[in-house]
C-alpha cells in the first residue's frame, strides 16, 4: 500500500492528554492536514539567544519516516504557509500494515503507521512515533498516542 495523504479527513485529535504540544512551522511544500511531517530547515538560522529566532526558522515537509518524524500537520496548507504541527496527543492515523493495540508503531514515510519492527526498510532508521490505542489492518485507521513510546 502506498499512502500519500494520511487521514483523508485531515488531522483528527481524539484526546490531547490535557497538554497539547503544537509547534508552528512553515511548509516547504504543499501539505495536507493529517500528513506526517519532518523538520526540514536550513542550518545555522538561530544563535544562542531567543532574539535570533523567527517562526519561519522551522520548516517542515511531508512523508516523514520514523527516523525523521516530527509530528502531524493540523491543516492543509500551500508551500510557504504557516502550519500547526501536533507533536503529542492521541489522533487517528492511517495503518500501512498491521497495527496491534498497545504496541509501539513506526512509519516508513508513507503517512501511515504499522507495528514497530514490521515496517519495511532499514530498521536502523526506524523510530517509534507512538503507541496504538486500537488495532487496525492495512489501509484501516487506528488511534495512536503520538509522542509516547
Amino acid at each position: 500500500m502506498t499512502a500519500t495523504a494520511g487521514n483523508p479527513v485531515g488531522y483528527v485529535s481524539v484526546v490531547d492528554g490535557g497538554n497539547p504540544r503544537i509547534v508552528t512551522a512553515y511548509a516547504r511544500e504543499a501539505i495536507s492536514g493529517g500528513e506526517l511531517v519532518f523538520a526540514s530547515g536550513a542550518a545555522a538560522v538561530v544563535s544562542s539567544g531567543l532574539n535570533s529566532f523567527a517562526s519561519t526558522d522551522i520548516t517542515v515537509a511531508a512523508q516523514a519516516s520514523g527516523a525523521q518524524f516530527m509530528g502531524v500537520a493540523l491543516q492543509t496548507v500551500a508551500s510557504g504557509a504557516a502550519v500547526g504541527v501536533a507533536t503529542r496527543g492521541a489522533m487517528i492515523l492511517l495503518a500501512d500494515g498491521t497495527v496491534t493495540a498497545s504496541y509501539p508503531v513506526s512509519t516508513a514515510g508513507a503517512n501511515a503507521v504499522a507495528n514497530s519492527g514490521s515496517v519495511a526498510g532499514n530498521l536502523a532508521h526506524q523510530r517509534t512515533v507512538g503507541r496504538a490505542y486500537t488495532s487496525a489492518g492495512s489501509e484501516g485507521f487506528t488511534i495512536v498516542d503520538v509522542g509516547r513510546s
